[in-house]
C-alpha cells in the first residue's frame, strides 16, 4: 500500500553501498525507520542533503504491515532549513530538540498534535534572529503541555514551593525536602508556567536563573517522562550558549 505522509528526520545510517536507514518522526506513525535505495548514486532524486537532521519532510512510502522497516518511493522537503545548518547555536539547539523527540515519543503511536507543535518548533528556531539562549527553555516547557505532566498553576498560593517528585506546588513538607526547590526559584518556575500556559510573550529571564531552571526542567523530563533516562544534549548545549 502507498501512503502519503509528514515526518521530521531525526537519523541516518549508511546502509550497503548506496542506501540509507532513516529514522524519523511521522505524523502518522510515531517513530518510524525508513530504507532509502541508491541514495548515494547521482540518478537519484533524493540527495543527502534533503534528509538531513530536523528537515520537515513530505513522503510517499510502500508500507509494508507488521515491518518494522518501510520504503521511501518519494521524498520533498516541505521546510528547507537554511539557518540552523550554518549557524552552530541553532545547530545544537536543533540537536537537542531531535534527542527530546527520539527519547519522548513511542515507535507507530500516531500523534499528530505533537507532530504539528514539534514542527512548528523547528520551523521557529529556523526564523528566529534573536533570543536562542532561552529558547530550549520555552521549549521544553511548551512541550510540557502535551505530555501529560505539565503543573497545575491553579494549586499555587503564595509561600508554596515546587515538587519535582510530585511534579505540584503545594507547602513546603520537611519529609519531602530534599525533591522541593526553594520558594524563590517555586516562584520563578511558577511565573515561567504561567505565561507559557496563557501563551503570553516571553518575557527575558535573569540568566542564573534561567540556568537553575533549565537543568530542573531537564530533571522533570528525566524522572517522569523518560523514567529514570538521562538526556546527553544540555552539556552540549549549555558550552555553546554560554
Amino acid at each position: 500500500m502507498i501512503i502519503k505522509t509528514e515526518a521530521i528526520c531525526l537519523k541516518n545510517t549508511r546502509y550497503g553501498e548506496s542506501s540509507v536507514i532513516c529514522k524519523m518522526f511521522t505524523i502518522e506513525h510515531g517513530l518510524s525507520a525508513f530504507i532509502i535505495q541508491g541514495i548515494s548514486r547521482k540518478s537519484s532524486p533524493i540527495r543527502p542533503s534533503h534528509i538531513a537532521p530536523g528537515n520537515v519532510l513530505e513522503l510517499v512510502i510502500y508500507q509494508k504491515p507488521n515491518s518494522t522497516l518501510q520504503r521511501v518511493k518519494e521524498l520533498k522537503v516541505v521546510h528547507p532549513l537554511l539557518s540552523i545548518h550554518t549557524d552552530m547555536v541553532k545547530n545544537s539547539i536543533l540537536q537537542f530538540i531531535i534527542e527530546i523527540i527520539a527519547k519522548t515519543n513511542e515507535e507507530n503511536h500516531k500523534d499528530d498534535i505533537v507532530f504539528e507543535y514539534l514542527k512548528s518548533a523547528i520551523v521557529e528556531l529556523e526564523q528566529s534572529t534573536d533570543g536562542l539562549a532561552s529558547y530550549p527553555l520555552y521549549f521544553l516547557c511548551r512541550y510540557l503541555q502535551f505530555s501529560g505532566w505539565f503543573p497545575n498553576l491553579e494549586m499555587w498560593s503564595t509561600g508554596y514551593v515546587f515538587n519535582i517528585r510530585e511534579g505540584k506546588f503545594g507547602p513546603s513538607n520537611l519529609m519531602h525536602v530534599s525533591d522541593e526547590l526553594n520558594e524563590n526559584l517555586s516562584k520563578h518556575l511558577y511565573d515561567l508556567l504561567l505565561m507559557i500556559g496563557k501563551n503570553l510573550s516571553h518575557t527575558q529571564i535573569n540568566p542564573p536563573y534561567k540556568k537553575e531552571l533549565f537543568n530542573i526542567i531537564i530533571s522533570y523530563y528525566e524522572f517522569h517522562l523518560l523514567k529514570g533516562n538521562r538526556i546527553k544534549s544540555p552539556a552540549i548545549l549549555a558550552e555553546v550558549l554560554a
